[in-house]
């Protein structure tokens, strides 16, 4: 397909077409153009069709599977490992770390929610004279009404506020969790929550489809993969039962809901259709994160599960497709993409506004316009994707951090936010059940025999394959769990490094090429650096007592400032954190170790602990004094994140004669004084040694390899 040229050289060529160029055509008459996102949450790479029957899958979603087909598959697509931080990045078109929302899920009660100085999607389109929708799971924070959908820029909202709720009770804990707009409903008890948000969406479409005079924007964000697990038995019923054992409980049921799910979209684009505006509609779908193989879910044959860094947690499915003619029919996109390129995409791309530079003292945009390449098939602008960063670590001593550039992926530091102690099942949230059930009759029982395997660092088949769970051949697990890190019951993620794969060749993340290849890591890192150093605080905090349902009538309310919705009262500002002092961590002297021979030393160690979220420090080696070497303390380490040194010094006046070594670690600010990680040591155990010998200076001091 040849691309239009829409510039001066263009101009007197294209100018019958120049509509086209600035944004697509709606349906005759009325110039409106239609997007719908439907979002699925937890949904695993064979957790569709066209991914997983290849893979012995058998899950069913035939609306999927069509609709994709006849539009553009993205093959190349990112998103985050968890469901708010992918959230905050679709809506924000920047990356979650870059506006502080990279730290975990928005919990019921957590007092957090995305800036209120960054603009949604729905915020621009809205401006713009479009009519805007929210449907299903927000999770993008409730602590005021000015952190939720109907003062984000949505005409209209029905779902809930926090991150999970029960399908059918709508229950969050002690507190209901279902709004129309801004009031409680209390009146869909027993009615299947996929199937109410598809009902209210059909329903605003056919009021607000005929009357847009620019277009309609539906944001359907269904809470379907993500526990509980629950759906009516008349979805598992069928080929859901027939293709899945019932020793394999949480697969039929997580089938069961992709029924539902993949029902939900063909009812949704018929609406369209029989609202005669299908030639001016754009579908794009898209999961928060990969599937959660804990739950049902699956992402073979790529490696890893939900909330970790590897592909099966980072790598998303996606496609664009409808009736709009600008969208390219039946291609495999490999060209790279990240779902902070949503805004800028349907802003700009689809809608035709100008995005701009922020004037608001908000971030630039991370995201970029990628519907050329989606209509062309033209590369995309996007070279570099953040996929995970951390450097204040969620779980654990270890900072976590990945990223894509070109053909290569890197991942420093903890590869998971498990921990120890993971429990594999909940009887109480797994079912199946007709209408007549008692909700607490369940008869489908999730035990430790029929949990799914759990090996988040491996590769984990469907279950109803038949195939058997590959453990990490690099990734070591501590006891008690130990390897092959997926035993029922408990298991271990601390799986921690650095590993560099060429995602290109090696989508699966067989090799490590990081020993090989240190150049690319390198440069990867330095890469990564320039995101370390705009050093964004990433903590949510903990849950509110403010927020307890009961002090507001038994429902999930905003409970801070102005009590009435339609004022929408600003989102706070996050807490500026207090200045620190240069690596005032509490991590300074946690390791050192020098290595000397035939004249040539090393130092290895670390100038600050995974907490220090300051520029890099440099640090400093004197002998007697004398500065011999400094470097920027920016590599790797297993224990202090990306604060570590490894530097080559001459020692030879090191090989007669006592003499005082002194390593410290200097701040970027020349007016804060360094800090030393050595205090000095003269005597017989600096002196020379053997060809290669590690000095055991101070004893608080160890040796802790890269």
């Amino acid at each position: 397909m040849t691309r239009l040229n829409c510039g001066m050289r263009g101009l007197v060529a294209a100018l019958s077409i120049l509509l086209t160029c600035s944004r697509p055509t709606g349906a005759a008459g009325s110039g409106a153009t239609h997007v719908l996102f439907f979002l699925i949450d937890d949904l695993g790479y064979a957790d569709v069709g066209y991914h997983g029957n290849p893979v012995g899958s058998k899950v069913f979603t035939p609306t999927i599977d069509e609709l994709s087909a006849q539009g553009v598959r993205l093959e190349s697509y990112y998103v985050n490992f968890l469901c708010s931080p992918t959230r905050t990045s679709l809506m924000s078109g920047r990356y979650a770390y870059s506006i502080g929302m990279n730290a975990e899920v928005i919990v019921d009660g957590v007092d957090s929610c995305m800036p209120g100085s960054v603009s949604t999607i729905a915020d621009r389109l809205s401006a713009a004279g479009w009519e805007t929708s929210a449907y299903g799971k927000w999770d993008m924070g409730m602590t005021t009404w000015g952190c939720t959908p109907t003062c984000r820029g949505f005409g209209h909202f029905f779902g809930f506020y926090n991150a999970f709720n029960d399908y059918f009770t709508h229950y969050v804990g002690t507190g209901l969790d279902l709004r129309n707009d801004t009031s409680p409903v209390r009146t869909l008890n027993g009615t299947y929550f996929t199937e109410a948000v598809t009902a209210d969406a059909i329903n605003w479409l056919e009021h607000k489809v005929p009357a847009a005079s620019k277009g309609t924007f539906a944001y359907l964000a269904h809470e379907s993969n993500h526990a509980p697990l629950e759906v009516p038995q008349y979805y598992i019923n069928g080929e859901c039962a027939d293709a899945i054992p019932l020793s394999r409980p949480s697969r039929r049921i997580v089938c069961g809901m992709m029924r539902a799910v993949d029902s939900s979209l063909a009812n949704v684009t018929n609406a369209y259709r029989r609202l005669g505006v299908w030639d001016s509609t754009v579908i794009i779908m898209s999961t928060d994160n990969g599937g959660n193989t804990d739950t049902g879910g699956s992402n073979y044959p790529l490696r890893g599960n939900k909330a970790t860094s590897w592909e099966g947690g980072v790598r998303g499915v996606g496609w664009v497709g409808g009736g709009l003619a600008a969208i390219q029919r039946g291609v495999v996109s490999k060209a790279m993409m990240h779902v902070s390129d949503w805004y800028p995409t349907i802003v700009h791309g689809i809608a035709g506004l100008e995005v701009g530079i922020p004037a608001d003292g908000s971030p630039p945009l991370d995201g970029v316009d990628a519907w050329p390449s989606i209509t062309s098939g033209g590369p995309s602008e996007r070279k570099q994707t953040l996929l995970q960063l951390n450097p204040a670590p969620i779980v654990g001593d270890l900072p976590q951090a990945a990223l894509r550039v070109g053909d290569f992926k890197l991942i420093v530091g903890k590869t998971a936010v498990f921990g120890a102690g993971v429990t594999l099942y909940s009887g109480d949230h797994c079912s199946g059940r007709d209408d007549h059930v008692s909700p607490t009759t369940f008869p489908y029982r999730i035990t430790n025999a029929t949990s799914p395997a759990f090996c988040p660092n491996g590769w984990v088949p469907p279950p109803e394959s038949g195939n058997p769970v590959r453990p990490p051949p690099d990734v070591s697990c501590p006891p008690p769990a130990g390897s092959p890190c997926y035993f029922p019951n408990t298991s271990y993620t601390d799986g921690s490094g650095v590993f560099l794969y060429n995602i290109s060749n090696d989508p699966t993340e067989e090799t490590n090429l990081a020993a090989k290849l240190p150049t690319v890591v390198k440069d990867l890192l330095d890469q990564l650096m320039v995101f370390v150093n705009k050093s964004i605080p990433q903590d949510h905090g903990g849950k509110d007592p403010r927020s307890d349902p009961a002090a507001h009538g038994g429902v999930w309310t905003p409970w801070i400032g102005d009590p009435n919705p339609a004022n929408c009262q600003a989102v706070p500002a996050p807490p500026v954190p207090p200045p620190r002092p240069c690596g005032g961590d509490g991590s300074e002297g946690d390791g050192l170790v020098v290595v000397y021979g035939n004249g040539s030393c090393h130092a290895n160690g670390w100038c600050s602990g995974p907490q220090y979220g300051g520029p890099p420090r440099t640090a400093e080696v004197s002998i007697d004094g004398v500065v011999v070497v400094a470097s920027i303390a920016n590599l790797p380490r297993k224990i202090a994140g990306l604060h570590g040194f490894d530097i080559t010094f001459n020692c030879e006046k090191l090989s007669t004669g006592d003499h005082e070594i002194v390593i410290a670690c200097k701040c970027s600010n020349p007016a804060l004084p360094p800090q030393n990680i050595s205090n000095g040591n003269s005597g017989p155990t600096c002196t020379h040694g053997p060809p290669v010998h590690v000095v055991p200076c101070p004893s608080s001091l160890h040796q802790e390899p890269l």
